[in-house]
């Protein structure tokens, strides 16, 4: 894309070669973070400043910790869908990232079969999804068994709708977590649930009931071949589960 371009309404669908998962998991967990961030940011401004040219035109190269090292990736846009393709991030130094992307290319090594979407990468690589300037409740979790839910509601712990809402793992939280020295408490219930979800009771409970309720963003993805399950109008990446 050239400099200045957008996606529209700056998502894109983010796919990861599996080369990028490996080389990831060689550093820490803060640098994941800042790499994986400057990707997700890459949804708002994916022209990059260094296109590259023959053997590897069509790909650009973005910047990362601190200059030393280049994420090589791919912007295009189809059937007015963004989709960045992440290849490889290697040392800038000596050129070599430049020499890994080109055998990376060669070999087709972000082919179809061989892609993994940025969702499943954060997952494989353990990074929390806010700290990537991600929304990790701006989709509708698997409700939890229907008995579990009845129960949870019945023995006053949590309300009929929240209970539509939560996963199992958050529910079994708030059951566990729920009791108070009177009995069934509510309020230890819910901060359980969300500390479940989250790692913090640091959110409001209006999100919990709400958000999951909001219009569907639905742009079907080329590469994970489904429509997209976040907000409509979210910003940054398209989410297919």
């Amino acid at each position: 894309m050239r400099r200045g371009s957008r996606f529209p309404n700056d998502q894109a669908e983010v796919v990861f070669a599996d080369i990028i998962i490996e080389q990831l998991e060689r550093f820490t967990e803060d640098e994941r973070i800042d790499v994986l961030a400057e990707i997700v940011n890459l949804c708002r401004d994916p022209a990059g400043k260094h296109p590259l040219h023959a053997p590897l035109s069509g790909w650009n190269t973005l910047d990362v910790l601190g200059g030393d090292y280049r994420v090589v990736y791919k912007a295009t846009t189809s059937e007015n869908v963004g989709l960045l393709e992440i290849l490889l991030i290697g040392p800038r130094s000596d050129s070599e990232v430049y020499d890994i992307a080109v055998g990376a290319v060669n070999t087709g090594c972000l082919s179809e079969d061989e892609v993994t979407q940025l969702w499943e990468a954060l997952g494989l690589l353990d990074v929390v999804t806010e700290e990537a300037g991600l929304e990790g409740w701006d989709y509708r979790p698997t409700p939890a068994p229907e008995g579990m839910r009845r129960a949870a509601v019945a023995a006053g712990l949590i309300d009929h709708d929240t209970a539509e809402l939560l996963a199992k793992d958050e529910l079994v939280a708030a059951i566990a977590s729920g009791w108070g020295p009177d009995g069934p408490d509510p309020k230890r219930a819910l901060v359980a649930a969300l500390e479940r979800a989250r790692g913090s009771a640091d959110f409001s409970a209006r999100k919990i009931v709400e958000l999951p309720n909001d219009e569907r963003c639905g742009v079907l993805m080329t590469r994970a071949r489904s429509n997209c399950v976040r907000r409509a109008g979210h910003p940054g990446p398209h989410r297919s589960v």
